[in-house]
């Protein structure tokens, strides 16, 4: 248990180490922000000594002239606190800010190189409470733990000043301070048990509610409101729970701290009156110390805060960087070889793949591509075809056989291969940016009429031409304001900008019209003297004119040749075709909405 908590010590610290790298950057505000807090506690701690002598020339000495200089004094100086504190805040935010953009950015780089099998059972609430909540309370607990340390450390020198003016008092103010620390240490104790809880319960009601949004239609659709509403209403429920539950132990020892405080001020009275009453203490010195006495005593509740801010920190950390954690979710892995003009071949030797242990998906599986031909992959739902596409993309890795690009090894080849290859899935993904922004998400140097004439291969610039905005059009999130077949067209618009060696069309065009997807595969030809095309369709009428047709059957190619070769030789393949053939006359041609 004690070997546990030493590694959780250890990783926190590790954390917290990885975080303030970031304000390493930034060396010039972080000094400023520093010397600014600097300056202020240097004031706060000669302020109580200048009114103490405010007041003993009013009192005592009784010399007003000398009151009214050191009053103007004590103003003087809390008017440069002020002003020291007007030009803090623009060195805080400019660090703050510049420091989350690194450290958001890092982590969402980190998070396209998280294995896509892991990616998917993560959630997208996790990402998104990690890289807002999260870091936001990351960067103010930056911000707290410096203006407490500063302030800590004025405390420091108050306490001394205290002392040496009168042991007793002293003595009594450093009594109360352990009084009250032990108080906090017990709230850092529970903090540190019940928050993560929490958060927990937060990162699942963020998914759901970001689930929720994307898919209102179905929501819409099948009635699913009501069943939404009581996921959601269960989850916030057990968040509620764990929150109060938080939330009344620190109420409880804070009121306990209070009343600690309460009966410190009466006790501290009490002392103060007895040593005024046998000539220890000066009238004059009375007033300054209980004027500033609650920030001795408030040193506990710093210290405590502090170490408060530190555990904050310190589980807000590990929460961020956990996504950077390559123990704990695998992590793509590549190679260092980078081929130079890839050609596009591409073969399969004996894989075998399987998301589920003991259910392969492809079954030792071999095959060829060659360069700048057209390739289709056809069979039933469920045969492994979308599978052999996503391990050409690289989103998986074969539990066996090899993966070849121009002879080499997949597993060997550097990130910057992926560049080579583009995939058009069934369900492709438009930002909720214009026409053109979309666009320049694959070649931000793009040209207007670089995007048409995408637009035009994909059968889709007379819609786009004919829009009020035209390329300046907003799509929406994930193209709402678009028909299912006008997102297929202008996705596969931006995958031809890319301009990739190998294109797949993973039923890209699934919900475009027989004429629409006719044309999209017509205009595809045009590019094959350049490109290698690999298509995944359901349709057969769509890759008649592909070189080579692969029938994939239960993870394994039972055949494979051209259109008119399989019609003769394989009576499965014929008969697909066949049924599918007479299903398309009966249903009208009519793009999807």
């Amino acid at each position: 248990m004690v070997e546990l908590e030493e590694k959780q010590k250890m990783k926190g610290l590790k954390n917290l180490k990885k975080y303030f790298w970031y304000f390493k950057r930034y060396r010039f505000l972080c000094i400023m922000f520093w010397l600014t807090l600097i300056a202020s506690a240097v004031i706060s701690f000669f302020a109580p000594m200048v009114l103490g002598d405010v007041i003993s020339e009013m009192t005592i000495t009784q010399n007003f002239s000398l009151a009214w200089k050191y009053s103007l004094l004590l103003f003087g100086l809390e008017l440069l606190s002020v002003g020291l504190g007007l030009i803090r805040v623009p060195f805080f935010k400019k660090l703050e800010n510049y420091v989350k953009r690194d450290v958001k950015l890092d982590i969402i780089r980190n998070s396209f190189i998280i294995n896509i099998g892991e990616y998917e059972g993560l959630g997208n609430g996790l990402f998104v409470t990690r890289l807002t909540s999260d870091l936001n309370s990351l960067a103010n607990s930056f911000k707290a733990i410096s203006e407490t340390i500063i302030s800590f450390v004025s405390k420091i020198g108050f306490i001394i000043y205290v002392t040496i003016t009168n042991l007793w008092i002293g003595l009594f103010l450093i009594g109360f301070i352990i009084a009250r620390y032990f108080i906090y240490q017990i709230r850092i104790h529970y903090y540190a048990k019940l928050k993560p809880k929490v958060f927990k319960k937060d990162e699942e009601i963020n998914s759901l509610i970001g689930e929720s949004v994307r898919a209102i239609k179905d929501i819409k659709t099948l009635g699913l409101g009501n069943s939404v509403l009581d996921k959601v209403k269960t989850l916030q429920t057990e968040y509620g729970r764990r929150d109060n539950n938080e939330w009344y132990v620190g109420t409880f020892l804070s009121s306990l701290a209070t009343l600690v405080s309460s009966l410190s001020n009466l006790l501290f009275v009490g002392l103060c009156i007895i040593l005024i009453r046998n000539g220890s203490l000066d009238l004059a010195i009375f007033y300054t110390i209980y004027i500033y006495k609650n920030n001795v005593m408030d040193f506990a509740v710093h210290l405590g805060n502090l170490q408060n801010y530190f555990k904050e920190m310190e589980v807000n950390a590990y929460r961020v960087f956990d996504l950077t954690n390559n123990e704990k979710y695998k992590h793509d892995k590549f190679g260092t070889k980078q081929i130079e003009n890839f050609q596009g071949n591409i073969e399969f030797k004996d894989v075998t793949f399987e998301y589920t242990k003991g259910e392969p998906i492809l079954d030792s599986i071999s095959f060829k591509i060659e360069p700048n031909k057209h390739i289709a992959f056809v069979g039933e739902s469920g045969c492994g075809k979308s599978t052999i596409v996503s391990l050409i993309c690289g989103l998986y890795t074969p539990q066996a056989g090899i993966i070849s690009f121009d002879g080499v090894d997949s597993v060997e080849l550097n990130e910057d291969f992926k560049k080579n290859i583009t995939m058009i899935n069934q369900f492709p993904y438009l930002f909720n940016m214009t026409i053109r922004e979309n666009m320049q998400l694959v070649n931000p140097n793009v040209t207007d009429k670089e995007i048409y004439e995408a637009l035009r291969l994909a059968n889709a610039d007379e819609f786009v031409k004919a829009l009020p905005q035209k390329l300046d059009s907003f799509l929406g999130e994930g193209g709402t304001r678009l028909s299912g077949g006008q997102k297929q067209r202008i996705c596969i618009a931006r995958a031809l900008l890319k301009n990739s060696k190998v294109i797949i069309f993973d039923e890209a065009t699934s919900a475009l019209d027989n004429i629409s997807q006719e044309k999209v595969m017509e205009h595809v030809q045009e590019i094959k003297n350049n490109h290698t095309i690999i298509t995944i369709a359901h349709r057969l009428s769509t890759i008649e004119d592909c070189d080579t047709i692969y029938f994939i059957k239960k993870g394994k190619i039972v055949a494979f040749g051209t259109h008119k070769e399989l019609m003769k030789k394989n009576a499965s393949y014929k008969s697909l075709y066949q049924r599918q053939k007479k299903e398309s006359d009966l249903i009208p041609t009519t793009e999807a909405e």
